[in-house]
């Protein structure tokens, strides 16, 4: 078959190209090995190595019951206060403080407790007594003169519309309100420039007072109008204080 290459027909397969992927395969596989043996040496495990403790060998010894000394051996051994007394204790006095026991009560006697002396109570010199003066006298202030309060006036205050027909404010003499603020009427005047209707928008404490303030605001008369034959308006009240001359 030709090696020609063919430009105008494409799918035209290399059959004369040899395969090498076997090889490629064996050289990848024996990669892979060295790998794994390369870990095994890397990762290889290291036992610890053990120290052996120095040992020291035990002596026997052997004694013999024949030999004297080795005898008087045996007897202190056997002996289990050779350890507290030795041989020059025998010289001491039986009286020893290191072998005789002495409680720490002995001797002791129960006594009676001397009582406290009582302590004498000392009278302390009072200072102060209820008589005397504690604080230090405090001058007289002088009074400022009692000056009469101004003379206060109730008076009617008008709304706009009622002040158009007359005057702002009305005098309203012997009226005793307390709280000014809390009353107010609603009037309507007529044609006439007369009081028609006169509504309470609030009431004081006193029924009387209410009357008195009723007939009062009843009594004010207005500039009549002929454009208008009734026309409505509010009253309230407040105290003025007269001006000083």
């Amino acid at each position: 078959m030709s090696t020609k290459s063919h430009p105008h027909e494409p799918l035209i397969f290399a059959w004369g190209v040899r395969d090498h992927s076997t090889w490629h395969l064996v050289a990848a596989l024996l990669l892979l090995m060295g790998g794994i043996a390369g870990f095994f040496f890397v990762f290889r495990i290291v036992h610890p190595v053990t120290q052996r403790l120095p040992t020291t060998p035990q002596h026997v010894i052997s004694l013999d019951p024949r030999d004297p000394a080795a005898l008087a051996l045996i007897h202190r051994a056997q002996d289990r206060s050779f350890a507290l007394l030795s041989d020059t204790d025998n010289a001491l006095p039986l009286d020893n403080p290191l072998l005789a026991f002495s409680p720490s009560f002995e001797g002791h006697q129960i006594k009676l407790r001397e009582p406290a002396p009582t302590t004498a109570v000392t009278q302390q010199p009072r200072l102060f007594t209820a008589a005397s003066d504690v604080l230090p006298p405090v001058p007289r202030r002088a009074s400022a003169p009692v000056t009469a309060s101004p003379a206060a006036t109730l008076r009617a205050i008008m709304s706009p519309v009622l002040a158009k027909r007359g005057p702002a404010s009305v005098e309203l003499a012997g009226i005793n309100l307390t709280q000014p603020t809390r009353v107010q009427f609603r009037v309507a005047i007529g044609s006439a420039g007369q009081i028609v209707t006169a509504l309470p928008l609030g009431s004081a404490e006193d029924a009387e007072l209410m009357k008195q303030l009723h007939a009062a605001v009843s009594a004010l008369r207005f500039a009549p109008s002929e454009v208008r034959r009734v026309e409505w308006g509010e009253i309230s009240f407040r105290w003025e204080v007269a001006a000083a001359p």
